[in-house]
């Protein structure tokens, strides 16, 4: 499709041209304009619509953004004339942004209406069918490890309060060494004088 490069105002022009053909031949002007490469491929023609149909809700959605940020900064009028004009200003701002949302909303209804005539036949595919899972081996696999690894720091943990025990175990020894080597050092030490 050479409008997919287009800019999205472009987009959107083309498509409102193919919908105002549309409604004035019965709702076949779409497909009497593209000859024959929509009916070679619909499915990129759903997909344009996709598209357009998104862009068009960010922009409702950009525009509202606009007015509650100018409702945000309205500033009341004071009583001066400068202040009603800034604030008259605001307010044309505010029912510009109103009016541009609200003639989005029909293009949008015209692409929901053909999406879902042109999806009408198809079945709904669950996502998992759609996304590739690994074999079911692999899982198990995957829980194996998990086993295994939760296995395993329980064994590092037993064995870690087991080497404390015995060190523990041990510098009680070697305390018991020192002072039995204390004492024999002392006997010694008395029986020379």
């Amino acid at each position: 499709m050479a409008m997919s490069n287009s800019s999205p105002a472009m987009m959107r022009g083309s498509y409102s041209s193919q919908m105002a053909q549309a409604t004035q031949s019965g709702g076949q002007g779409i497909q009497q304009s593209g000859t024959d490469s929509s009916q070679i491929h619909p499915q990129r023609n759903t997909a344009f619509l996709c598209k357009v149909g998104c862009e068009t809700v960010q922009e409702i959605v950009m525009r509202t953004n606009e007015v509650f940020s100018h409702l945000k900064n309205v500033p009341l009028p004071n009583g001066t004339t400068q202040g009603a004009q800034l604030s008259n200003e605001k307010k044309m701002r505010i029912q510009e942004n109103l009016n541009a949302i609200q003639r989005q909303f029909k293009p949008l209804r015209a692409i929901y209406g053909r999406v879902n005539d042109d999806c009408a036949g198809m079945e709904y595919t669950h996502i998992e069918s759609l996304i590739p899972y690994k074999d079911e081996d692999c899982r198990a696999d995957h829980k194996k490890v998990g086993e295994n690894y939760r296995h395993l720091i329980e064994e590092s943990r037993e064995l870690k309060e087991q080497l404390y025990l015995k060190a523990r175990y041990m510098k009680e020894i070697i305390d018991q060494l020192r002072k039995i080597i204390w004492e024999v050092n002392t006997m010694l030490a008395m029986s020379n004088t």
